[in-house]
This record gives C-alpha cells, sequence and structure tokens, in this order.
C-alpha cells in the first residue's frame, strides 16, 4: 500500500517555502527602504536646510545616537541614511538565507558557494572598516 503525503509538508513544498522565504524577505526590505526615504524625502521638502556633506559632517551622522536623535526629531538625513543601510544590508541578509535555503535542500556545493560569498563581502566590510586599501 502506498503512503500518501500531505503536499503541504512534501519536501518540495518545504523547498519551495525557503525560497518564498528569501522573495518575501527581499521585498520587505525594499519596501522597507523606500517608505524610508520617501519619509526622508518629505520631511526634506517640507523643511529644506543645507546638508553641508563634507567628509567630516558625514562622518558625525554614522553614530547611533545621532541617528536615533535625528529618527525622533523627524531629521530627514536619519531616514535617508537608516533607508540607504537597509537598502544594502537587504542582499546581504539574502545571502544569509540562502546559505540556509541550500543547507535545508542538502545542496552542500551552493552552501559553499553562497558561503564563499558571504566571506568575502564579511572581509570586504571589516578590511573597510580597518582602513585597508
Amino acid at each position: 500500500m502506498k503512503e500518501v503525503q500531505d503536499p503541504e509538508f512534501s519536501p518540495m513544498a518545504e523547498e519551495q517555502n525557503v525560497y518564498a522565504g528569501v522573495y518575501h524577505m527581499l521585498v520587505a526590505g525594499m519596501i522597507a527602504s523606500n517608505v524610508l526615504f520617501a519619509i526622508g524625502i518629505v520631511l526634506a521638502l517640507l523643511h529644506p536646510r543645507y546638508f553641508p556633506l563634507s567628509a567630516s559632517w558625514v562622518r558625525e551622522q554614522y553614530h547611533g545616537r545621532v541617528v536615533i536623535h535625528g529618527l525622533l526629531h523627524g531629521d530627514p538625513s536619519s531616514f535617508l541614511l537608516i533607508g540607504t543601510l537597509l537598502l544594502i544590508l537587504t542582499p546581504v541578509a539574502r545571502v544569509l538565507v540562502s546559505i540556509y535555503a541550500f543547507w535545508v535542500d542538502q545542496d552542500r556545493k551552493y552552501v559553499g558557494v553562497t558561503g564563499a560569498v558571504f566571506v568575502v563581502i564579511a572581509l570586504t566590510v571589516i578590511l573597510g572598516l580597518l582602513g585597508v586599501h
């Protein structure tokens, strides 16, 4: 007698759910970053002011306390900064979720390849923070 499987719990359904999760994460990251950009642009249009964009001003903005203060007080540059950060981190998160998806599929070759991509991303960030050119 052949055993009947529930289609929701088949290996194929589990695989599709993992890839659907990757897709939904990318869409959510894109939507959230665009909402933050829109808020930042609207605030900048409602309260125009000069942003010098000098290296020293930009460095001053890259502190958690400054960003949180800016978000709480409607500073457009804080919304734009967080939107940009989220937009940059979305594909990095996709790489991490892809590693998990390939692991679930037991596709070790792509776990290795995607893991190598993540290592390159991590090394690039670390070397950039250390000021290595």
